[in-house]
């Protein structure tokens, strides 16, 4: 007996304002690693304030697949003409595109704005529809012209998919400090002279 391929349609909506918000958060709560920075509240917020619009650099799209049961499967995608407020240094990379004549922007990011706390980004009811999500992604930001797609801060499971769909995996590294003289930030502050506490 043959599996069934769902059927599913993709809408490309501009902004999370075109979503219903029950939809979006029901779907997030499906996820391995949901977060209170991919509630539609949140991202909604960001837009409507003006602090993730296209004139600050960050272009809202929502590419969602819906089948005879509903939303399956949505992310947030910003196109994005700079790397302000990424938390990723890529930097040199868009120097690198430029000394060879080409252009590194516009590109597309799927992540929440400004927030650099790892969770789900590709919100889908199964892993077939998040493979297909991705996929829908893809195309989109070819169609776009985009120089490429980065899915930043994503959970294990997004990223795993990502890497099943032939993209690259870029590492990074943080730091994180610890002082077991000292129970709160406060006290660490007071532990310094006036000049260095002004500096943190």
């Amino acid at each position: 007996m043959q599996k069934k391929i769902p059927n599913y349609v993709t809408e490309i909506k501009p902004g999370l304002s075109h979503i219903i918000s029950g939809e979006w958060n029901d779907l997030l709560n499906q996820q391995t690693e949901p977060t209170p920075f991919m509630r539609h509240e949140y991202l909604l917020a960001l837009e409507l304030s003006h602090s993730a619009c296209q004139e600050t650099g960050w272009l809202a799209c929502v590419i969602t697949l819906r089948d005879e049961a509903g939303l399956a499967a949505a992310c947030l995608v910003y196109i994005k003409n700079h790397s302000y407020g990424e938390y990723v240094f890529d930097w040199a990379w868009a120097d690198a595109y430029t000394r060879h004549g080409l252009a590194y922007y516009p590109k597309a990011i799927v992540s929440s704005a400004f927030t650099p706390v790892p969770g789900s980004r590709l919100l889908a009811r199964n892993q077939f529809f998040r493979h297909a999500l991705l996929q829908e992604v893809l195309a989109w930001c070819k169609t776009q012209q985009l120089s490429s797609l980065h899915l930043l801060f994503g959970s294990d499971i997004d990223i795993q998919t990502a890497k099943d769909c032939g993209l690259l995996e870029r590492t990074t590294v943080q730091f994180h400090w610890q002082n077991p003289q000292t129970s709160t930030f406060e006290q660490y502050l007071n532990l310094m002279q006036q000049d260095k506490r002004t500096k943190i």
